[in-house]
């Protein structure tokens, strides 16, 4: 397997470890396991985690709020699908108004809540999030993969590879 597509694979690995979490954080607690309370802790410096924005499972909310959950989700659907169609993980990426097309409607949402009375929606926040997180991983993952890439190359250069140590 070539490193690029390995680093990939693993890259989608921990990204489905994080979306598994999610899931994992309300039946472990339901159970009274401590990992799920391990788990919200976990999440906490990345979402606020109210109880009222937050979808529900066994009777207790995700390890994130609604919007957050459907980024994470979306986004390792949408890894999924990359990871299966591009042959070359380093492919070009698609044009940067993709971007401004995922950002500004979660970003609408967000700034109308905070600046106005406007309560954003559970549907809003899902569908915000989502298309943010269907959208980012076909710029995230590539140059991330890329980078990983460098790096790896630069050190097998710098330390010598093991396979070459041994050949000698």
């Amino acid at each position: 397997m070539k490193p690029a597509k390995r680093i990939q694979l693993i890259l989608l690995l921990l990204i489905g470890l994080w979306s598994a979490g999610i899931l994992l954080a309300p039946m472990l607690s339901a159970a009274g396991s401590p990992i799920g309370s391990a788990l919200y802790s976990l999440y906490a410096p990345v979402c606020h985690q109210f109880d009222h924005r937050s979808f529900h499972v066994d009777g207790e909310k995700l390890g994130v709020c609604v919007r957050c959950s459907a980024i994470y989700f979306s986004f390792f659907l949408s890894s999924v699908v990359l990871a299966a169609w591009r042959k070359k993980a380093a492919a070009s990426l698609p044009a940067h108004r993709w971007i401004f097309v995922a950002v500004i409607p979660m970003g609408i949402d967000a700034i109308l809540s905070l600046l106005t009375g406007y309560e954003s929606t559970t549907v809003s926040r899902a569908v915000t999030g989502a298309l943010f997180g269907l959208i980012m991983p076909w710029y995230v993952l590539p140059l991330f993969i890329e980078a990983l890439s460098q790096l790896r190359t630069q050190f097998i250069i710098k330390e010598g590879s093991p396979y070459v140590r041994e050949a000698q």
